[in-house]
């Protein structure tokens, strides 16, 4: 799996020192403040969390081995950005999350990730924050350091589950299994599955007469295609598109080209580009593209076949929003 930045003029997703300590630090594990202070300082790197009962726990395989975990976690804490879609995907709002600027990212989850109260840094997460909340369970979806998932594991079982690697089925799955929401898991599987097949059977037609290309800005004066590897890419031909080349035969997630070689896509027959949050408009940072002279002589630029996607897709959710997107453009081509 894979990440695109997303930012916004004047916007940046950094840190937000919210610090909302909800409840007490009295511990469902019975460690005092000072006992959980000497743990988060102390606990030599490697060591296992301490455990609430044997009753009513599960073991799960996680990237730093075996870990308890509750049966069913109902307090998780996503102590970086990215796992806290994977976890509403899952019917579940996480009490707390690293990062800021959820509400940039499109909905269910700008509106249902809105007040949930920050975990500090997405990379170096707050561990004082983390402990006030009280979680049952933490997630993390980064490479991790030893000494920091340590600390995380005094303060609750710490699943650490890297993305980076992962499909967004993969995702789905061993945050489900993680949680205890397999169910739900398997139900967000099989709802991706029915969309993207839904997809290609209803606008078979569309999709065999056109071609398409992804594409977004990487800097002031040079674009990326986006290839088979990419995440949202991926979703794009579960549904059934037929990518043009340079992208076709692409086997890096992006490659990128100068401006001048927009020429490349004179041959694509309808052109995605990157949305803004509201997934129809197009990202502030497409004008590097459309500000091209190159881009007004494309043939599918005079045709009207550019359309905006939402980006960054980073769960199974997302990826279905962004084949319900595709649908919607799919209609329009169809409409003629």
């Amino acid at each position: 799996m894979v990440y695109l930045e997303r930012t916004q003029q004047g916007t940046e997703w950094s840190i937000t020192e919210t610090n909302r300590l909800v409840g007490s630090l009295t511990r469902r594990r019975l460690i005092t403040a000072a006992t959980a202070a000497a743990l988060l300082r102390d606990l030599p790197a490697g060591a296992q969390s301490p455990e609430a009962s044997p009753t009513g726990t599960r073991v799960v395989e996680t990237d730093k081995g075996p870990v308890t975990v509750p049966a069913r976690a109902e307090r998780v804490v996503c102590a970086d950005f990215y796992g806290a879609f994977a976890v509403v995907d899952l019917g579940l709002t996480p009490i707390g999350a690293g990062g800021s600027g959820f509400d940039f990212t499109g909905e269910p989850y700008s509106t249902l990730l809105a007040d949930v109260p920050s975990t500090g840094d997405f990379q170096e997460p707050d561990l004082e924050a983390i402990l006030a909340l009280d979680p049952d369970l933490i997630l993390r979806t980064i490479d991790t350091e030893d000494d920091l998932y340590a600390r995380l594991s005094a303060i609750a079982p710490t699943v650490v589950l890297s993305f980076q690697g992962m499909s967004l089925q993969d995702v789905a799955v061993r945050v489900g299994d993680a949680m205890g929401r397999e169910n739900e898991a398997n139900a967000l599987l099989q709802e991706y599955n029915d969309a993207c097949a839904t997809i290609a059977s209803t606008h078979a037609g569309v999709l065999a007469e056109n071609t398409f290309a992804y594409v977004a800005s990487a800097s002031d004066s040079t674009f990326w295609f986006m290839g088979p590897p990419w995440t949202d890419t991926t979703v794009l031909l579960d549904c059934g598109v037929r990518l043009s080349e340079p992208s076709a035969s692409q086997t890096e997630q992006v490659a990128e080209y100068s401006l001048e070689q927009l020429v490349l896509l004179a041959d694509t027959d309808v052109i995605l580009i990157n949305a803004d949050a509201d997934g129809v408009t197009p990202s502030f940072d497409t004008e590097v593209l459309t500000g091209s002279p190159v881009w007004a002589s494309l043939p599918a630029v005079q045709a009207g076949k550019v359309f905006a996607i939402p980006y960054g897709a980073a769960s199974l959710g997302a990826g279905i929003v962004l084949a319900e997107r595709l649908d919607q453009i799919l209609s329009e081509l169809s409409a003629g």
